[in-house]
């Protein structure tokens, strides 16, 4: 069962990159066409008259649909106890599982590891203050990112060779730690994987804007 989650996750984070690419292609202007093979010598076409008028541009052309932002902000209000309970049983399982690695750790270790978190924390504590100091509303393409990240996240959460690496990167982990903390990462990706299959299937994308809803206002340019 926990195979199937972690190749469904993969398949609907990869899926979720894929999307906005396309939509990223979709929005990128269209290049001219290439010029032709001997254009040069070509008779120009004869200057448009003064009183003539441009063809007309057809509507909906030139702007994708915006995103509905008022829809949006409804479904995160709706889910957003559900949110609360998922970022609170998260928390609760880093805090788990940073008591009982640091239980391992000699005590050079945990200073190291101490250093590491303080080093997060502030970069985090950074980042929310600049998020807040800035009151610009949110692009398109923004929200967009902002629901894919935590799929992100979680493929992180469940990759464990490539988070154990990182441990015994900055730790130096001996080979018994280093068995120890793989056991760790396992058990923590079981309760994560049951938090994740708990969890109604809004609950995780909207988790980041549930904090920025104050930014999900149009911008000026749409309220032109």
């Amino acid at each position: 069962m926990q195979r199937l989650l972690i190749a469904a996750l993969t398949v609907l984070v990869f899926g979720a990159g894929f999307m906005a690419r396309v939509w990223t292609e979709y929005s990128r202007p269209v290049p001219p066409p290439p010029v032709a093979l001997g254009s040069e010598f070509s008779r120009p076409p004869p200057p448009r008259a003064a009183n003539s008028k441009a063809a007309p541009r057809t509507p909906g052309r030139e702007r994708d649909p915006a995103v509905n932002r008022a829809a949006l902000i409804a479904d995160i209000e709706k889910a957003r106890p559900q949110i609360e309970a998922y970022r609170k049983r998260l928390d609760a399982l880093d805090a788990e599982f940073d008591r009982e690695l640091v239980a391992i750790l000699t005590p050079e270790q945990r200073e190291k590891f101490a250093a590491r978190q303080k080093r997060y924390a502030e970069r985090r504590t950074s980042r929310e203050a600049r998020e807040a100091a800035d009151n610009t509303p949110l692009s398109d393409e923004q929200i967009l990112r902002l629901q894919q990240i935590p799929l992100f996240n979680v493929l992180w959460a469940v990759t464990i060779t490539t988070r154990l690496e990182r441990l015994d990167r900055d730790l130096k982990l001996d080979e018994a730690q280093q068995g120890r903390a793989r056991e760790l990462l396992l058990a923590r990706r079981d309760k994560f994987l049951a938090l994740v299959d708990s969890a109604p299937p809004p609950t995780i994308t909207l988790s980041l804007l549930a904090t920025r809803t104050q930014k999900l206002a149009d911008p000026p340019s749409a309220k032109k």
